[in-house]
Formats: C-alpha cells, sequence, structure tokens
C-alpha cells in the first residue's frame, strides 16, 4: 500500500512538472512568436491607406509607433471602399479610420477577409442636420433628405430618421435600406449618395445625414444637428488588418497607440466635438466577425 501510495506521489509530481514545463514553453513559445513577428514587421515599411481625414490619425499615431521601432507610409486614397479594397487586395498593410459595421458590410458584400484590430480606438456619430430648419417638425411636406449609400451607414442613418420622428420602418431584419421605410407621413424624398458627398448636399437639400467628421472637415459645427444616432457607439474606428493579422504585435501595437493621450489630445484639437474614445473595449456592445 505504501509502495502504490509512493508511486502514485511520483507520478503526480512528474505529471505536476510536464504540465509546467509545458506552460512555460508554450508562454515562452508565444513571447518568441511574437518578438518573431515584431522583428519581421520592423525590417519592412508599413503602409497604411487613409483619406486627408485618416492622415490627421496617422500622423497623431505615427511618433509613438516609430517610437516603438515601426516604419510606416501613408497612402492617400479618395474613399474608404477604395481604401478597403487595397488592404483587403494588400496594396496596403492597414486600412485606417474606417468603422467595424463598415468592414463587416464590406467583409459580406465584397467576399473580405478583413478585422479590426483590438484595442479599439475611438467612435464618431452620425447626425441629421438642415441649414433652412431647426427641428424635425418644421421640415415641409416633400423634403429632400441625403442619406449614405452604403449600406451600414444608410441603415444608421435611416433609424436616425426614425428617431427623429419623421419615418417609421418595417421589421428589423439587422440592416435598413430605403425600401423598408413603411410610414413616411411628410413624403419625404431620401435621395442615397457617397458619404462624403452628403455634407456638400446641404446647400441643395433640406436635410442630410452626415458623419460629424465630414462636417468638421467642411468647417461646421459636428454639435448643431437636430438629432444625432445612438447605436454609433457600437461601430468603433480604428485599426484595420486582414484577419490573419489581426492578433499580430504589429497590428496590435499600432492600434495601442490611440489609447495614448498625446495621441487623443492631437486628434481631439484636430476634430473638436467629433471623437469618444474608448477606455476599454468592453464599452463596445457587439461581436465583430
Amino acid at each position: 500500500m505504501k509502495k502504490a501510495k509512493r508511486l502514485i506521489a511520483i507520478m503526480a509530481t512528474l505529471m505536476m512538472v510536464f504540465t509546467m514545463t509545458a506552460c512555460s514553453s508554450k508562454t515562452t513559445g508565444d513571447a518568441e512568436k511574437k518578438e518573431t513577428e515584431k522583428t519581421e514587421a520592423t525590417d519592412k515599411v508599413i503602409k497604411v491607406g487613409g483619406t486627408e481625414i485618416s492622415k490627421v490619425y496617422y500622423d497623431a499615431m505615427q511618433s509613438e509607433y516609430e517610437k516603438m521601432g515601426y516604419k510606416t507610409e501613408f497612402v492617400l486614397f479618395d474613399s474608404n471602399p477604395v481604401i478597403l479594397e487595397a488592404c483587403n487586395s494588400g496594396q496596403v498593410d492597414v486600412a485606417l479610420g474606417q468603422h467595424a459595421k463598415f468592414v463587416e458590410s464590406f467583409n459580406e458584400t465584397k467576399g473580405g477577409k478583413l478585422a479590426m484590430v483590438k484595442p479599439y480606438g475611438f467612435y464618431t456619430g452620425i447626425g441629421l442636420y438642415s441649414e433652412k430648419y431647426k427641428k424635425a417638425e418644421e421640415f415641409p411636406d416633400g423634403s429632400t433628405i441625403a442619406i449614405m449609400n452604403d449600406p451600414m451607414n444608410m441603415d444608421i442613418g435611416l433609424r436616425t430618421l426614425q428617431k427623429a420622428g419623421l419615418i417609421k420602418l418595417g421589421e428589423d431584419k439587422g440592416t435598413y435600406s430605403i425600401v423598408d421605410v413603411k410610414e413616411n407621413p411628410k413624403n419625404l424624398k431620401i435621395m442615397d449618395m457617397d458619404q462624403a458627398q452628403t455634407v456638400r448636399s446641404l446647400s441643395d437639400m433640406d436635410g442630410a445625414l452626415v458623419f460629424f467628421t465630414h462636417m468638421n472637415n467642411a468647417g461646421k459645427d459636428p454639435a448643431s444637428y437636430i438629432v444625432r444616432d445612438d447605436v454609433s457607439v457600437n461601430a468603433p474606428m480604428g485599426v484595420i488588418v486582414k484577419k490573419e493579422s489581426a492578433d499580430k504585435k504589429w497590428a496590435t501595437d499600432y492600434a495601442s497607440t490611440l489609447r495614448n493621450e498625446s495621441v487623443q489630445k492631437t486628434i481631439t484639437d484636430k476634430f473638436p466635438k467629433v471623437f469618444t474614445f474608448y477606455k476599454d473595449d468592453s464599452e463596445v456592445k457587439a461581436t465583430f466577425k
């Protein structure tokens, strides 16, 4: 009996040593893998695609990222869909500044394989603006309102019009489009267009759904909206890469610079009243594919 107990004790000890060794090896292996990934990334120039607006984020992030040993190059594009196409094809390593729901839509409709890197950066908003009216009830019959034409931002815009009491939408199937407007008491003419054009349409139309960023870029007050959306907190903006790279150290290091106070101050100074920065990823109440 004593020999059996002694044998069991020896086996238990060996199992513990084996487990600790395996765990230690895994931890060491993971650390070595991360270090290898970083070395590979610092040996090349990481290409970051963005618009003129996201160039501001890039400039703010660049010095902090370079302190970590990385080298970057900014590639300017004229629209967010083109940036995602470039990232998906490998023309650039990073797409900067698009929101996660927009990326989801791109993956679903274009067969993309992109992902938002954690930690998430910040979120903005979409507001209903008008240069003619101050309140939603002031819009007359037959008013024209511009809305963004990509599926995710159209959905947010329509929900915002419903929040304003201007329309009623049908059953929620996930993503609304214009055909889902079931009640339109003011006979609004909802005109869809590229997101960058909605702010330009304000002088010609009765109202428009516009990103805070585009309002600021056009020299208008982002806080002058009649009503704003209430879902953008679940549409984080930040660093986007191919899914296979989302957990690589060079990508997470880049995303982490958006939690830096000096980076946030630079962005806020350039875009006052436009962005809210996340303190923790748990603030996002959604799971992104």
